[in-house]
């Protein structure tokens, strides 16, 4: 429930912006966001120590911790900068369908869960899924090719690589019993710190914080300090590829959101959105016998060989 309600703020708030920042706009809004956590979670932190003393400390993850900073800077400053060059919808659809790929790569490799060859098959019908959604928003004049929309696109790979490791991370997080609170507080750091040095390289927050303080600093709570949290706590405790697939859910949200907030509709975008969740689900469908089907058909041999055993 936590991870659905990630996607539904977020969704909401990301077509609402669509369109509407420019690129200094958007990087205030992530260091807004960011450092609002930051101070808000550590606050949280500071009150559970005074009211509960050295039973409030949280498990040490040092490590974890540090890759996480610099794995979520990459992350979050690309996807919130790519939304200069590209649609909301087309972001976070190509962000998520890359995501299982990535997962089922890394389970290749010896890190999570080893995919089946009907896992990699799905995973890369996602990508190609991907393609597709950015096809049909470039082709149908949602987005017109250009330097800034090749950028924006890559900009959105890296974070859909990004969004993988960083639920593996979760997940290692979760296993070792840390607090979501604990990680959100000290996870943002160099986001913020990575993202002001480039605010203050692109000139200073710009004419639309002068205009409207306020309202940036709503919706960085609302797309970024409250949602992010909510999705820490259900990616600490979900199966990364579950997880993954509940983000997939985005894109189509986010698309929706936009239509209401800017009008307009596309049958075959929104057509294919819903393909990559049903794809990206039924790969969600077949990575779980890996992970417990095996152990159940073992726990079914023993008992049939113990009752055998018995019978004789």
């Amino acid at each position: 429930m936590r991870i659905v309600a990630s996607v539904l703020l977020q969704a909401g708030v990301f077509g609402y912006i669509s369109g509407r920042l420019d690129a200094t706009a958007s990087l205030t809004l992530s260091c807004t966001g960011f450092g609002a956590a930051a101070v808000l979670f550590n606050a949280a932190l500071l009150v559970r120590r005074v009211r509960r003393g050295p039973a409030a400390a949280s498990p040490k993850a040092t490590g974890l911790l540090a890759l996480m900073n610099v794995v979520t800077a990459v992350t979050f400053l690309g996807f919130y900068a790519s939304l200069s060059w590209v649609p909301s919808a087309l972001a976070t659809g190509i962000e998520t369908a890359i995501g299982p790929a990535v997962l089922a790569l890394l389970g290749l490799a010896g890190y999570g869960r080893r995919p089946t060859r009907q896992g990699t098959a799905a995973a890369a019908v996602l990508v190609l899924l991907g393609l597709g959604i950015a096809w049909s928003f470039t082709g149908t004049g949602g987005v017109q090719p250009s330097a800034g929309t090749a950028l924006g696109l890559a900009l959105v790979a890296g974070a859909g690589i990004g969004a993988a490791v960083l639920a593996l991370i979760s997940a290692k997080l979760g296993q070792r019993g840390v607090d979501p609170v604990y990680v959100t507080a000290h996870r943002f750091h160099l986001t913020y710190l990575c993202g002001g040095a480039l605010l203050l390289a692109a000139g200073g927050p710009g004419p639309q914080w002068g205009a409207e303080p306020l309202t940036l600093l709503l919706l960085g709570v609302l797309a970024v300090t409250i949602p992010l949290f909510l999705l820490q706590a259900g990616l600490q405790r979900a199966d990364p590829m579950v997880a993954m697939v509940l983000l997939t859910t985005l894109p189509g949200a986010t698309y929706l959101a936009e239509t209401l907030f800017h009008g307009g509709f596309n049958a075959t975008s929104l057509a294919l959105i819903c393909c990559l969740i049903a794809v990206a689900s039924w790969y969600a469908r077949l990575s779980r016998p890996e992970a417990t089907g095996g152990s159940s058909r073992a726990e079914r041999r023993r008992n049939s060989a113990t009752t055998a055993s018995t019978g004789a």
